[in-house]
């Protein structure tokens, strides 16, 4: 594990200057940001996250195992005649030295390979301050050595407010085992944002995602993260790009294993969907159209 340690000391000590010099791309730069922040919105991204955690729990030696994953997951947002949002995330994930536990050794494996590839669809519509959704998501196995082997799918639904001082919000979704060779799985999860813009594209906030394993005994069914996250919208040269760099402390986890510390950083260039270069103008809303027929009446 000593090269993602490496390369993510090196990534860090590249991008706080970057955090530093990085200036505003213009008035608005806040409002992107909040729409950034916000899963239902209609921005096209290219996020590539980098996450570093170490491990707990009681086996042997659980404690000194840790693990670096290099994910790639582009949004595709489809902005419909009605004028709200279809959006599609799938995500490509590689794992460095994931911790296998080997119970014939009474020991942990370490396993570099390409992840299951996770989906979420999303239906989204934004009124009043609110974007509110519903959609599916899943994963598809890819047989590596890191996979699950089950294909899941499962619901999910959207709550977000936008707030003059940042946005807030819930994404509740389920994962089922719909197929494949591995173990039942159920599992229900939550995640809870809210970030609080500091100005000039600066926000502050958290964004951690609670899970419960129904396929498991309740003592340790939950997983409960508690962090912080800072996040800037800014520009290098033409390009818009968000920064997101995180911490994150499972308060509440399972016994036997589970990540214990997570360091996360996201570089995300704001991008046109390439499979919708003209989206539909949406309808104009009540009060848009009756200050256009004043004039005329």
């Amino acid at each position: 594990m000593k090269r993602p340690r490496i390369l993510l000391s090196a990534l860090s000590m590249w991008l706080l200057p970057q955090f530093a010099l990085a200036q505003g791309v213009g008035p608005n730069i806040d409002e992107l940001a909040k729409e950034l922040a916000n899963p239902g919105a209609a921005n096209a991204t290219l996020n590539f996250k980098f996450e570093y955690r170490n491990f707990d729990g009681d086996l042997p030696n659980a404690d000194d195992q840790d693990s670096f994953t290099a994910t790639f997951q582009p949004v595709f947002p489809f902005v419909l005649p009605n004028g709200n949002n279809l959006i599609f995330r799938p995500a490509l994930a590689y794992a460095f030295g994931q911790p296998d536990f080997n119970a014939g050794q009474g020991d942990f494996d370490a396993q570099d390979a390409v992840g299951d590839i996770a989906f979420d669809l999303l239906y989204a519509g934004t009124r009043d301050g609110w974007t509110l959704g519903a959609g599916i998501v899943g994963a598809v196995p890819t047989g590596s050595d890191v996979s699950s082997d089950n294909w899941l799918l499962g619901p999910s639904a959207l709550a977000v407010k936008t707030e003059d001082w940042g946005v807030w919000g819930f994404f509740p979704f389920h994962n089922e085992k719909v197929g494949g060779s591995g173990p039942d799985t159920s599992i229900t999860s939550l995640q809870y944002f809210l970030f609080y813009g500091v100005g000039n594209g600066w926000q502050i906030g958290t964004g951690p995602t609670i899970t419960y394993d129904w396929k498991v005994d309740s003592d340790n069914a939950w997983t409960v993260p508690l962090g912080v996250q800072v996040a800037k919208t800014t520009a290098f040269g033409k390009q818009i790009v968000k920064l997101n760099a995180g911490i994150e402390k499972n308060v509440v986890a399972p016994d036997a294993f589970a990540s214990d510390w997570k360091f996360t950083f996201t570089f995300s260039p704001v991008i046109k969907n390439p499979f919708q270069r003209n989206p539909p103008t949406p309808p104009a809303d009540a009060a848009t159209r009756a200050a256009v027929l004043a004039a005329i009446r």
